[in-house]
């Protein structure tokens, strides 16, 4: 993962840095999880989308792919890398803070970042259970 191109995103760069060095993992995982993603999802009660920005509010199915340990849904910090991953596809999608889509999958699920870009990357279930328990509640001081 040394021959990554240049980083088009805060993360694509934080990832870049954690592959380059493992120090950086921490800033990798926050960069994750405050970063607004868009996720593939099919509406309730339709048989394909028009690539329309669903609320959590509607009733909506995500897109799964075939995980070696079950299933993970894929997700993209560029509308445009989904757009470009989904050409084929006909779907409806969500945009969501990365920590608060946490908070709503099941534990059993694992999320591909970016799939079909050279800044892919798998977190699986296991490595999702840490970050959710890692995640505090802040209060202001």
């Amino acid at each position: 993962m040394t021959d990554l191109p240049k980083a088009e995103t805060p993360l694509d760069e934080a990832l870049a840095s954690a592959f380059n060095d493992q120090k950086f993992a921490n800033f990798f995982y926050d960069t994750f999880l405050n970063t607004v993603i868009f996720m593939p999802v099919k509406k309730e009660g339709t048989q394909e989308g028009s690539f329309s920005e669903l609320t959590l509010k509607d009733r909506f199915f995500p897109y799964f792919l075939n995980f070696e340990k079950g299933r993970a849904i894929p997700v993209f910090d560029q509308l445009k890398r989904m757009e470009g991953w989904g050409q084929s596809f006909k779907f409806d999608y969500i945009k969501i803070k990365a920590h608060l889509l946490l908070k709503l999958l099941d534990p059993s699920m694992a999320v591909v970042i970016n799939p079909g870009t050279a800044f892919e990357y798998i977190l699986t279930s296991e490595i999702l259970t840490v970050l959710r328990q890692s995640m505090k509640p802040v209060s202001p001081a």
